[in-house]
């Protein structure tokens, strides 16, 4: 279908963005692109899809729905239910280039007394039971609710003769906004965007190792939608918005009602993921309904293979350097981490992933999966590696020993250190030994070839059989 935005329709749609979303540096100008490109360059795609909605992980929900109703040219005023209170009215955006918002009035009382301040004036039904139970009606003018006042047959009552009824165009089940509009040429629908509260999306993941060595792992990737308080969509498009978009300001609170109990529907196909600006954007496929308390569950890429490779990485505290030591420090357990290899060309390796939970896990001999540990990523851009630290290693320990220490005046120093470490485990394992030294440091000598990563840090890997033992030694000058 062809898009009805025309091909200037990207400028309208800027100075539109522009006026939502004040200046907030850079991050606001790539949110503000993005959105300048949802609006025109999806405008096909809205007619087709009445309602379409980007989640972003911190409660925000960018909302492009398409209302029926008629538009017609030139300057007119119409009534939108919104369906909820979180709507901040100055973030309405007209999607059509020819039409434009001139202002919006928002009526944000619902319920019965909204309805009478609405009706005064006009003339209302009431009803009232009569002795054998059925219900009539007394037909009445509304006259003023404090102090409540009816003209009925030509007299007035200090009073409500009966249960006030209304008709369908008095009633407001959500804050309605009317909205005065000019149109260029009429529309046979009004398509908005507008920005509202109340849905969050987060990532997790689950990394199941293998038991063998060697073998390769499996993980998987998903996206839970939380729908915690009052708002409802049917048969809208998702898109969840990973990335860190910029609050111009606070929002406004208009709470819907209490907390309501969460259930969880999983959606079988994963969902599709593209770049917008300095954000990826994942979309769900087909059309999802959101209910109130309700927990959307989606996978965000297929089940991918992927290599781990465990590593052990025994850290020594800064500036220890500068004293001397006393007895060897007694069964230190290195981190263990895991290597998730991610190579460029691979469906894991090409997939951006959004910040959340890696949950690592393994089988037990019963192939019952165990959790060993839990890690919070952040936004991890396509080729990526992981490091996921998931605690320290129960059957491996180490103990460092200062054997020598030489001071030279105030400002340098000469010492040397054993470390030594023990594998209880079936299999054999290289330690990485972290040291620290800040100023200008030299390793003299050393058992283990030193790998200097930076200013301050060197590391020495250290393999050590299973069941068996290994030890490093090293001599270093630091100056300060």
């Amino acid at each position: 279908m062809e898009s009805p935005v025309k091909t200037d329709a990207r400028a309208v749609a800027g100075r539109r963005v522009a006026q939502w979303f004040p200046a907030v540096g850079r991050a606001a100008t790539r949110l503000a692109g993005a959105l300048v490109a949802a609006f025109t360059l999806g405008g096909g795609a809205l007619r087709a899809q009445e309602t379409s909605l980007t989640i972003y992980q911190d409660g925000r929900v960018l909302v492009r729905r398409a209302f029926p109703l008629q538009v017609p040219r030139g300057t007119s005023t119409l009534g939108v239910d919104l369906g909820t209170r979180n709507v901040d009215p100055g973030t309405i955006v007209a999607l059509d280039d020819a039409v434009e918002i001139r202002g919006a009035a928002v009526a944000a009382a619902t319920g019965q007394q909204a309805a009478l301040r609405r009706a005064l004036g006009r003339e209302l039904d009431f009803m009232t039971a009569g002795s054998d139970s059925f219900p009539r009606f007394v037909h009445g003018t509304l006259l003023s609710l404090d102090p409540p006042a009816v003209r009925v047959n030509g007299r007035v009552i200090y009073a409500m003769p009966g249960a006030p009824t209304f008709p369908d165009s008095l009633v407001s089940l959500a804050p309605r906004v009317d909205l005065t509009l000019e149109a260029a040429r009429p529309e046979r629908s009004l398509r908005l965007a507008y920005q509202l509260q109340g849905l969050q999306w987060r990532a997790s993941y689950a990394l199941v190792l293998p038991r063998e060595a060697g073998a390769r792992s499996a993980i998987t990737g998903l996206a839970t939608i939380e729908n915690p308080g009052g708002l409802s969509f049917a048969g809208a498009q998702v898109q969840l918005l990973a990335g860190e978009v910029r609050r111009a300001a606070a929002p406004r609170a208009l709470a819907e009602g209490g907390a309501v109990m969460m259930r969880a529907q999983v959606a079988a196909a994963p969902a599709s993921e593209e770049t917008v600006g300095e954000t990826h954007v994942y979309t769900l496929p087909g059309s999802v309904d959101l209910a109130p308390g309700e927990s959307r569950t989606v996978a965000l890429f297929p089940r991918a293979e992927v290599q781990v490779e465990p590593e052990y990485l025994l850290r020594h505290g800064l500036y220890v350097w500068q004293v001397r030591q006393g007895s060897p420090e007694q069964d230190l357990h290195p981190e263990i981490s895991y290597l998730a290899r991610r190579p460029k060309g691979s469906a894991f390796g090409d997939t951006p992933l959004p910040a959340g939970v890696v949950r690592v896990l393994m089988p037990d001999s019963s192939a019952r999966l165990q959790l060993v540990g839990e890690v919070q990523i952040q936004h991890t851009p396509a080729g990526r590696e992981l490091h996921l630290s998931t605690g320290t290693a129960f059957d491996v320990t180490a103990q460092r020993t200062q054997v020598t220490f030489e001071p030279h005046g105030n400002r340098e120093a000469l010492s040397s250190y054993r470390v030594t470490i023990q594998n209880a485990k079936s299999d054999a394992v290289t330690v990485q030994v972290l040291e620290e030294f800040p100023g200008q440091w030299e390793v003299l000598s050393s058992s283990v070839p030193p790998e200097r990563l930076s200013s301050s840090s060197v590391r020495f890997p250290v393999a050590v059989a299973a069941g068996g033992e290994a030890t490093l030694e090293y001599r270093v000058r630091v100056r300060w």
